[in-house]
């Protein structure tokens, strides 16, 4: 049985756990010991060359630039756009059935004066040691009118999402 190649380098390396065995097999098999002789002159007229310099730099190849700033394609930019646009173009079409479903809506300073009102009162409650009983609001806007707005903006979603992978695959 010969000593394989990888042995033959572990031992020229002196990296073998079997110095010994592949010492002794060399001095007993003429075939081993020329194979050994062939890759000790191998290395060492490797070893001999001159180190040279390459005449362009192949690092640069498949090294990332940093100077470039990683960008999202341009078809992508556009979609995300676009659905911004088709999102605020639903909400001001939206913007006046929902200021007819809500004819009788307080303004803002009257909201924001009920809240300082109840703000107040909770605050004399708390320094009373008495919890404030207070009702909430009302509003006058329905659940269906909820659903038919979530839909919709449900849809918008879909159809754009659906739009930006269709041109990822691309």
């Amino acid at each position: 049985m010969h000593l394989t190649d990888d042995q033959l380098n572990e031992y020229l390396d002196d990296e073998s756990s079997e110095h010994d065995a592949i010492k002794t097999h060399l001095d007993s098999c003429a075939e081993c010991a020329a194979r050994f002789s062939a890759l000790q002159t191998l290395f060492a007229k490797l070893d001999s060359l001159p180190d040279t310099a390459l005449s362009t730099n192949l690092a640069a190849r498949f090294l990332p630039d940093r100077k470039q700033i990683p960008q999202l394609p341009r078809w992508l930019t556009l979609t995300i756009s676009l659905q911004a646009v088709g999102a605020l173009i639903a909400l001001a079409l939206a913007a006046p059935f929902v200021s007819m479903l809500l004819p009788q809506a307080p303004s803002l300073t009257a909201w924001l004066f009920e809240i300082q009102t109840l703000w107040i009162a909770g605050l004399d409650a708390i320094s009373n040691y008495q919890l404030p009983i207070a009702q909430l609001p009302t509003y006058p806007v329905e659940i269906s009118t909820l659903f038919i707005a979530l839909a919709i903006v449900s849809v918008f979603w879909i159809f754009g999402n659906g739009f930006l992978l269709r041109n990822q695959r691309k």
